[in-house]
């Protein structure tokens, strides 16, 4: 090009014409400084341009560039080393010029404009990256101490709810261990009560023996004369025998007198047995342990209610805690960004060191040129090692150890303790063990952070909502099968009935002809309210298991089938009351199920059923 451009000290562009040895004619304004990729300097060019281009290639964040048609286009910003590479040329160029005779109005430049430009712009600009990356880093720290907090907060409070329900648990274990031992106690006294009703029944009919044995009188003692002589004297020995008469009539006497006693032992004994039995029977009756089996549901409702409160303070501490690792490998990350080199952007401190250690070479160099001074390597080195980098980097190490030394929220947890124990439940007393247990924990950000969070998925397809009365033959709709699976739903029994009674019944088609056709399937017992629960699987299809404990009448009772890992299990709210090891392999059909409540080939059970829900399971 017989042209080349220039930004001189007003703002302006303009074309130089080289064998002028002017900046000459002006071309129009624009509002970026100029970049030139290669540019010669010629002796003609007035200093006051070499300057000005110098300063620009060195400053500019957006430049322009003399494309081969002759027009200026705007061209991206180089990045920050770059800018360190083009410091390097400008550095050359500068030095290029030793021997050069300036003019005072060439010296003139380099004092008012460039070197000015240089302290103001360019210096300038590397402290605010320095100051904005330091306040970004800040920033990150700031979050991650408040995410820290939240954790710590957080574990308090699932610490005192698990802590809450690990006390419940314990109290659920001994109300339930006082209902059983009254109900041992009762059965024990009403086999007493009938021992000893039965021992008073024998003794009455002892009693009543004796008394009518004594009611029988024998007169074979007492003999008569059935004839005598008046003749003998001896008035046929009459006094003898008025005598005889006498005594036997004090011994009828006596006897009736006994029997008349006899007779109210009798009574009394009669009375007695009476009695005892009707308190036996009566106790039998009563419902003796109520208030024991009360003090055991009430506190079985209280700890599910517990159990899903430390539920939710251990999840809600899991998400907190991998929001806390979030930010801190945000903050990392950032740091490692920051102690990195040629990153090409504005948050290496490496980077920004260099470009500042370049710019003082450079003005080293312009004022040794602008002064006619030393321009010698060594002599630039020692003038920029005089004008060291002003800032010294704070990667808040101090802070940061500090927010990941809590335990708990350090971020390489593997697991994490709460009260320290977990309890096994059951229908009884002796199925309750209180073991020492953490929680494997998941750090991922996203992830289910606990295991027993993982039933806050996926709610499945409530297939029946509202307490409804379960009806023969009525067809709720169809679902696709899953291998694994959880069917729950609210169970109130309203009476008992002889016979199998269907609730509801999950089949490919039949009543059980084929593995399949119960997945799974519920029926009630006769003349109970026990639950007959079955689903097919493979070399079975009518395995099953059924829960010992009796939904009570006219109560809810949340009932919960699950078939995965191997076994089935079933709960009634909350307490595992039945379990099947059965199921390493579970039926796997491709057709839809049709769901019944109830199916059309049983009678439907005398019971309404709410919040009927099929639940795949991975």
């Amino acid at each position: 090009a017989k042209m080349h451009l220039a930004l001189v000290a007003d703002g302006e562009v303009h074309a130089v014409d080289p064998k002028q040895g002017a900046c000459g004619k002006q071309l129009p304004r624009v509002k970026r400084f100029v970049h030139f990729s290669t540019f010669s300097i010629l002796p003609a060019v007035p200093m006051r341009c070499l300057a000005a281009w110098m300063m620009s290639a060195a400053w500019a964040k957006m430049h322009l560039a003399l494309e081969a048609d002759g027009e200026v286009h705007a061209v991206d910003p180089q990045p920050l080393s770059t800018r360190q590479v083009r410091l390097a040329q400008l550095e050359s160029q500068a030095k290029s010029m030793i021997g050069t005779k300036l003019s005072p109005d060439a010296k003139s430049v380099i004092s008012d404009v460039l070197l000015p430009v240089i302290k103001d712009e360019i210096e300038s600009a590397i402290s605010r990256e320095f100051v904005s990356v330091q306040e970004q880093l800040a920033d990150l720290v700031d979050g991650l101490e408040v995410k820290t907090q939240q954790a710590v907060t957080s574990k308090a409070a699932a610490d005192t709810s698990d802590n809450k329900l690990d006390t419940c648990r314990s109290n659920e274990k001994t109300a339930l261990d006082q209902y059983e031992t009254c109900e041992v106690d009762r059965a024990a006294k009403i086999v007493s009560d009938a021992q000893h009703c039965q021992t008073k029944r024998d003794a009455a009919l002892r009693i009543c023996a004796e008394k009518d044995a004594a009611a029988d009188l024998s007169f074979s003692d007492l003999c008569a004369p059935t004839q005598c002589n008046l003749a003998d004297g001896n008035m046929c020995n009459m006094e003898e025998f008025t005598k005889a008469v006498e005594g036997m009539n004090a011994i009828v006497k006596q006897k009736h007198d006994d029997y008349l006693e006899k007779i109210q032992q009798c009574n009394a004994a009669d009375k007695v047995a009476l009695d005892v039995c009707a308190a036996a029977e009566e106790f039998a009756a009563s419902d003796s342990c109520k208030e024991e089996r009360e003090q055991a549901q009430h506190q079985q409702v209280q700890c599910e209610s517990d159990y899903g409160q430390a539920k939710v303070a251990i999840c809600s501490f899991g998400s907190a805690l991998q929001g806390k690792c979030v930010d801190l490998s945000e903050v990392r990350s950032l740091i490692a960004k920051i102690k990195a080199s040629d990153r090409k952007d504005s948050l290496s401190e490496s980077d920004r060191q260099h470009e500042w250690e370049a710019v003082q070479r450079l003005s080293c160099l312009l004022e040794a040129l602008r002064d006619e001074g030393d321009l010698s390597q060594q002599a630039a080195t020692t003038c920029a090692a005089n004008r060291p980098y002003p800032h010294t980097f704070d990667y808040l190490d101090a802070r940061i150890a500090q927010l990941v030394a809590t335990e708990n929220v350090k971020c390489d947890e593997t697991s994490v303790s709460f009260s320290g124990y977990w309890w096994s439940t059951g229908e009884k007393s002796s199925e309750f063990e209180r073991v020492a247990s953490s929680h494997t924990v998941s750090l991922e950000d996203g992830s289910t952070p606990f295991l027993v969070c993982s039933d806050d998925g996926a709610a499945g397809k409530e297939l029946l909502g509202s307490a409804a009365t379960v009806v023969a033959s009525n067809k709720l709709g169809e679902i696709e099968a899953s291998k694994h699976f959880e069917v729950s739903f609210v169970f109130n029994p309203k009476g008992t009935a002889s016979g199998w009674h269907n609730l509801f019944h999950f089949t490919i088609g039949e009543n059980v002809a084929k593995e399949g056709d119960r997945l799974p399937a519920v029926w009630v017992h006769s003349g109970s309210t026990r639950l007959h629960v079955r689903s097919s699987r493979q070399g079975s299809k009518n395995d099953g298991c059924d829960p010992e404990q009796l939904p009570p009448l006219n109560q809810d009772t949340t009932v919960l089938v699950r078939v995965a890992d191997g076994e089935m299990n079933i709960f009634f709210n909350g307490n595992n009351v039945c379990k099947s090891t059965n199921y390493a392999n579970p039926t796997v059909v491709t057709q839809p199920l049709l769901v019944y409540a109830s199916d059309p080939w049983y009678p439907s059970a005398p019971a309404t059923i709410a919040h009927l829900t099929y639940k795949p399971l991975p």
